[in-house]
C-alpha cells in the first residue's frame, strides 16, 4: 500500500451520457494524490473508448476492461488492482464535490479510522439538487464495541422512538475505506445478481472488521436520478428476492456475532424494500387494478412479512409508516392499498 494515496474505483457500464461528468469530478479533486481505476464492465456503449481516452490525458488513471459480471464484481476488480492507503467506490453516473476526498482522507488520518462515512444530495433527472442527507451522530468517531452497538445499529435503520434520526445511509459510495482493513479481512462485495440491496449485505459483513469509524457531517456525494434509471415494471420475483435478502442478512449478522439490536434493526431495510415493491406494483404498467390488488394482497398475507412484523417494534417508526405497517400486520387490506396508492 502506498501511504497517502487514495484509490478511486469507478465501475462503468452503459453510462456514456454521464461518465465524463463523474470522471471530471474525480480528476479535479483538491486532493491530488489519487489512483483512479476505471473498471469497464463490458460496457456495450462508447464507455470503453472514453475510458482509454481519459487514461491518455491523466497518468493517475488506469483502465481495466473486463467481461460483464455486474457492479459488485466490478468493484472487486478495483479492490484487487488498488495500491492506495485508502479506497472509495463511486458510481459512474453520479459525481462528488471537489473537496470530498481531501475532507474524508484528512478525517481518516486525524482519527486513525478504518472508515469515514459522509452525506449526500439527491439530484433529480432535471438536474435540480434535492434536500441534502447529512449524518447527525452523537460523536464524530466510534471505536471498539461502539461501532456495532452505537453506529451499525443506526446505520441499518433509524430509531424514531428514541428521537434518533441520524441520517446515516448504508451505501458503498458514501464512504472512504482503509484498503489494509479490506485486504486483511479478505472482504469483497457480493453480486447484486445474487442478493438485492447488495450494499447493505456487503457492508454488514465488513463491519465485523471495522475498529474505528468516523462521520463527516457534510453532503459530499451527488446521487443522480438519471433519465432511464427508473422502471415502471414490477417483476413477480421481486418480493421473493426481498425475503431472501432479509434472511441472508439475518444469518450473516448471527454468524458475525452481532448484538440482538443489530438483528432486530434489519427489519427496517426489509420493510422499506417491501413497501417500495408494493408502490411499484401500484404504478406498474401491464397490470389492471384487480391484478395489482392481488399482488399486494399476496405480499401482506405472506407468512414471512407477518413473522417479521411480529418481532418488530413498530413504535420506532414514523407516524405514517407506522400506520401503514400496522395495516399490513393486521391484514387491513383496504387501508393498506389506499395508503400504498397515495404514497405511489
Amino acid at each position: 500500500m502506498r501511504k497517502g494515496v487514495v484509490s478511486v474505483v469507478l465501475p462503468i457500464y452503459n453510462v456514456e451520457k454521464y461518465l465524463n461528468r463523474c470522471i471530471k469530478s474525480v480528476i479535479n479533486q483538491s486532493y491530488k494524490n489519487l489512483e483512479i481505476i476505471l473498471v469497464d464492465d463490458g460496457s456495450p456503449d462508447n464507455c470503453p473508448t472514453l475510458c482509454d481516452e481519459w487514461a491518455k490525458k491523466d497518468n493517475r488513471i488506469k483502465v481495466i476492461h473486463k467481461k460483464n459480471a455486474g457492479l459488485g464484481y466490478a468493484r472487486n476488480t478495483g479492490i484487487e488492482n488498488a495500491t492506495g492507503e485508502y479506497i472509495c467506490f463511486f458510481d459512474s453516473d453520479d459525481y462528488i464535490a471537489l473537496d470530498t476526498i481531501e475532507k474524508a482522507y484528512s478525517l481518516a488520518v486525524q482519527e486513525k479510522s478504518d472508515m469515514v462515512v459522509f452525506g449526500f444530495c439527491n439530484v433529480k433527472a432535471n438536474g435540480k439538487t434535492g434536500k441534502a442527507v447529512i449524518p447527525h451522530t452523537e460523536k464524530t468517531t466510534f471505536s471498539g464495541q461502539e461501532v456495532q452497538d452505537m453506529f451499525l445499529v443506526d446505520l441499518i435503520g433509524p430509531d424514531v422512538k428514541n428521537g434518533k434520526q441520524t441520517n446515516l445511509w448504508m451505501s458503498a459510495w458514501a464512504c472512504l475505506y482503509s484498503l489494509e482493513m479490506i485486504q486483511k479481512a479478505s472482504w469483497r462485495f457480493v453480486s447484486e445478481r445474487e442478493i438485492i440491496s447488495e450494499d447493505i449485505y456487503s457492508l454488514l459483513g465488513l463491519y465485523k472488521y471495522v475498529s474505528r469509524v468516523s462521520v463527516l457531517s457534510e453532503a459530499l456525494y451527488f446521487y443522480c436520478e438519471n433519465a432511464g434509471s427508473l422502471t415502471h415494471t414490477y417483476k413477480k420475483d421481486r418480493y421473493c428476492k426481498i425475503k431472501n435478502f432479509y434472511d441472508a442478512c439475518y444469518q450473516l449478522a448471527d454468524k458475525n456475532g452481532y448484538a440482538e439490536s443489530v438483528k432486530e434493526r434489519l427489519s427496517y431495510p426489509y420493510l422499506s424494500n417491501t413497501i417500495a415493491a408494493m408502490k411499484m406494483i401500484a404504478i406498474s404498467d401491464g397490470n389492471d387494478d384487480a391484478q395489482k390488488r392481488k399482488l399486494i394482497y399476496d405480499i401482506i398475507s405472506d407468512p414471512h412479512i407477518q413473522s417479521v412484523l411480529r418481532k418488530t417494534d413498530l413504535t420506532r417508526e414514523t407516524r405514517i409508516r407506522k400506520l401503514l405497517l400496522y395495516s399490513i400486520k393486521r391484514k387491513q387490506f383496504g387501508l393498506c392499498y389506499l395508503m400504498i396508492k397515495a404514497k405511489a
